[in-house]
């Protein structure tokens, strides 16, 4: 299962008096799916939910990520938005489960 994620890599750069993290955003292969269903709390995100999952990192961005971040199985927890994944995770808010392994999934 491919969900959209960014994943923080640990080069910083400074703006303006303040600090950026540099991200790599793109579809991942999801682990596992941990619910239930969470509202945002910032800015324009209000109404809208998110779960958290567990991704693949894949070996390309290993080096570029914190390893004490990185769980002993390879994967990253991050948050997905449940609207942008509506029917991918259709399955999974309807079933109520708190928490699904779906690395045998295609």
């Amino acid at each position: 299962m491919q969900v959209f994620a960014h994943l923080p890599l640990k080069s910083m750069r400074a703006v303006r008096g303040g600090r950026q993290s540099n991200y790599c955003s793109g579809y991942f292969t999801a682990a596992r799916l941990i619910g239930p269903p969470r509202p945002y709390v910032v800015g324009d995100e209000r109404g809208r939910e998110y779960i958290w999952a567990d991704v693949e990192v894949p070996d390309d961005l290993l080096a570029h990520m914190e390893s004490r971040a990185i769980k002993p199985d390879g994967t990253y927890r991050v948050q997905v938005k449940v609207n942008t994944h509506r029917h991918t995770l259709a399955a999974f808010l309807a079933s109520g489960d708190l928490e699904w392994d779906v690395r045998e999934m295609t």
